[in-house]
């Protein structure tokens, strides 16, 4: 009887291995869509690869990130914020998700969040441009 439940519960987790390793193909696939997608300016074609993807991992901070710079790419500004924020939600440190958000506040012209987000992804050790940040500076200052 022991011998069977040692095997069985292995079974399991052979299965459960499999079955993340393919779910995280899939969601590697499904990536590579939407980016394709995105660089041909497919961009609701791009959306949908990449909800897909969330649908099957939606604690991946990076499937946020990519989701959000279509939807900022399609003027949802909105949108892209409210995914480059989940992004940070689940990973703080997401240097990335706060380059990608100040991109956003700096369209919107709210130029002391982007530069609020610049300063934290470089005190996370995310390289920024220096030209951006220093203009980003003058146009918060001029802006007070």
């Amino acid at each position: 009887m022991k011998r069977f439940l040692l095997f069985f519960l292995g079974l399991s987790l052979a299965v459960g291995l499999i079955a993340g390793r393919s779910a995280a193909a899939e969601v590697n696939t499904l990536i590579a869509k939407g980016i394709d997608f995105s660089e041909k300016g497919q961009y609701d074609q791009a959306l949908a690869e990449f909800n897909r993807a969330l649908n099957i991992n939606p604690q991946d901070p990076m499937l946020y990130n990519y989701r959000g710079k279509v939807y900022w790419a399609k003027g949802q500004n909105d949108k892209a914020l409210a995914d480059f924020t989940q992004a940070l939600s689940i990973d703080p440190k997401n240097g990335r998700a706060y380059e990608y958000r100040s991109l956003v506040y700096c369209s919107l012209e709210d130029f002391a969040k982007a530069l609020a987000d610049v300063e934290k992804a470089k005190s996370l050790g995310f390289k920024i441009d220096e030209d951006f940040h220093k203009m980003l500076q003058r146009k918060a200052a001029a802006k007070k």
